[in-house]
């Protein structure tokens, strides 16, 4: 069984694509599955994520900028927390291929413009699928609970940036997994995403798919690789592909609190990047800071001017 993409067809004519995690951590992994299924057809893909590990410290690393490094699986670290080397580890240990991972260090949005840019021009890319772990990259930035927008606002903006690709799209995986969004609003934003064309479909990992085994075994890697630092996105993702349900903990991580985890979780919800760009408050005034604290005041700012919007009803029951 393979992943039905409801973008290949666009994606299909593209030459050299990026598979690029939006909010930082293990983003990444949650573009895994779509990367193997690419991969499985012959096309030329690549990966990077906004990274959260000390970039900025390494030694080593292929540096594009002195924000930008490739990371692979023969840099020498020193830090417990840093899932791209681990996945660029299980890359080498469980499939014998050497590759590179493009971390962005958290910044501002001019520098990961330019990042993203040099990136484009290195690898030769003509399509970008920003991957969110989670859905509040689909905040507009007026709701009360926007979730922990702030990362994957900076990516959405990057990436609308790239006008001359062929290709620019974001993927959300993982839907009700973040306790801190407000869900009521996330429909209502798909609901609008649609009515403004901007919604391209959906598809979900089962079991029985060569993508996601080998996007469960490389997550697990690297929770074994930092046990001290699961991902709780990926680990509900697993769970609810396992068929578990409710108030379920694969990792020790999430024991304090309480999960839902339920089959909303391994969809994949497909959007055009550009139209959820249009839809952010945030980004014409994130367009020009530097620094990522720069960009946190920046939003505090702009939501603090904002009437929020009143929840609407709720779809479910």
């Amino acid at each position: 069984m393979n992943l039905n993409l409801p973008i290949l067809h666009k994606l299909s004519t593209c030459k050299s694509i990026l598979i690029a995690g939006a909010g930082g951590g293990f983003d990444v992994f949650s573009g895994l599955p779509i990367y193997f299924e690419l991969e499985r057809r012959g096309l030329d893909v690549h990966l990077a994520n906004l990274s959260f590990s000390d970039i900025a410290g390494l030694n080593d690393g292929e540096q594009l900028t002195d924000t930008l490094v490739g990371v692979s699986a023969d840099l020498e670290i020193f830090t417990d927390y840093f899932p791209e080397y681990y996945l660029s580890q299980w890359f080498l240990e469980e499939r014998n291929e050497y590759i590179t991972i493009w971390c962005f260090e958290k910044t501002g949005a001019r520098p990961l413009i330019k990042n993203y840019r040099a990136l484009v021009e290195h690898l030769g890319i003509d399509a970008i699928l920003l991957v969110d772990g989670g859905i509040d990259s689909l905040m507009f930035g007026d709701e009360p609970e926007p979730g922990t927008m702030l990362e994957d606002s900076l990516s959405v903006l990057a990436v609308d940036e790239m006008r001359t690709l062929k290709f620019r799209g974001l993927a959300c995986l993982g839907l009700g997994i973040e306790h801190e969004v407000g869900y009521a609003h996330l429909f209502e934003n798909i609901a609008q995403l649609t009515k403004d064309n901007g919604f391209r479909g959906v598809s979900s990992l089962s079991k029985a798919m060569p993508c996601y085994e080998s996007y469960e075994r490389a997550v697990m890697y690297a929770f074994e690789q930092q046990p001290s630092y699961p991902s709780v996105i990926c680990s509900s993702v697993i769970s609810a592909v396992r068929g578990e349900y409710g108030d379920y903990h694969l990792v020790k991580r999430t024991e304090e609190s309480i999960l839902n985890i339920s089959p909303l979780m391994p969809i994949y919800w497909f959007f055009d990047l550009k139209a959820v760009a249009r839809r952010n408050v945030l980004l014409p005034q994130l367009r020009l800071t530097f620094t990522i604290d720069e960009a946190w005041r920046v939003m505090q700012k702009v939501r603090g001017d904002l009437v929020l919007r009143k929840t609407p009803p709720f779809p479910l029951p």
